[in-house]
Order: C-alpha cells, then structure tokens, then sequence
C-alpha cells in the first residue's frame, strides 16, 4: 500500500518478532498531512477488543510526513489525543504518558522519522525510533491499553483513522 507517496511494507520485524500490515490511514491536522499511522500485528486484528486489550504482539507505527514536526511537537500531540479520547484513564496514567514525552523530545523524533509503539505478548510496551529500540516498560499492560484505546476505543481520535486501521491481512 502506498500513502501519501510512500510505501508501506507489508511486514516488519521489531523484537525479532515478524508483524504484518494490517491497516493504514493519514492524520491531518489543520489541513496538513502529519502522520502516516499503520497497524502491525502478528494476527490479523479486526475488532478493537482485539486491537486494545488483546496479547497479539502489535504495534503502531507513525510515520512522520510534515517538514513542520519536532520532537517537542510530536510528544504533544500525543498527549493531546491521549488525553481528549481517554477522560479519567488518562489521570491513571499520567506519569507514563509524562515518561513516554520525555523519551520522545529527548529522542529528537523529527520529518522523516517512523515510531513504533510495540506491545509485546509478554505484556512489555516498547517504544523504537526508525526500528531502533528508545523505551520498554516491563509491566506495560495498562499503559498500552491505554494508547491503543486512543485510537481503537469508544471514541477513538479518529473514526475513520480507527476504520482503516482494523481492515486486518
């Protein structure tokens, strides 16, 4: 599939873990292209039960497409959504969501760059920067729940973006 003229793969490898494309879609903001977001998984995942709160190994991956990002930027934006979309979840888990920011400024994640939010089957959330590993967070069950549900919950970020992502292999 290709995206805003760039060409997703149809598998990738984190965690020496091989996962398989599942969905994609652009988030705009403002009426700029920002991000291409894609679900990676071992299983195909059709339903957002699956996508939230399953052990599938998963990730999803952003794929920065906007001369106009930074680091700083980036961190925001995610927790903007994440605290628009998960009411009093987002209190639970504002300490993570405050670490997950920081490794991210502190990354230097920019234009061109892809970030993946891998959820292991061991229950570890992971964060890679371009496939390399930049985070892990053992017990990572919650938190993960809670960035899936971002975009798989009730009242996901994006309906559409929620859609595209759950087409499955």
């Amino acid at each position: 599939m290709k995206l805003a003229g760039i060409e997703l793969p149809n598998k990738i490898n984190l965690n020496k873990v091989d996962l398989f494309f599942n969905g994609a879609a652009i988030r705009s903001k403002f009426f700029i292209q920002t991000y291409i977001i894609s679900l990676y998984s071992a299983k195909s995942i059709t339903n957002e039960n699956l996508a939230i709160e399953s052990n599938i190994e998963r990730s999803l991956r952003m794929q920065i497409i906007t001369p106009l990002a930074t680091s700083k930027a980036v961190s925001e934006n995610i927790q903007s959504g994440m605290k628009d979309s998960l009411g009093s979840l987002y209190y639970q888990q504002k300490d993570l969501i405050e670490d997950l920011r920081s490794v991210i400024e502190k990354s230097g994640v920019q234009y061109k760059d892809t970030i993946d939010i891998y959820y292991t089957k061991n229950a570890e959330l992971k964060l890679y920067k371009n496939e390399a590993e930049i985070y892990s967070n053992k017990t990572g069950k919650l938190f993960a729940e809670t960035i899936f549900s971002m975009h798989f919950g009730k009242q996901p970020k994006d309906r559409k973006i929620k859609e595209a992502l759950l087409k499955g292999f």
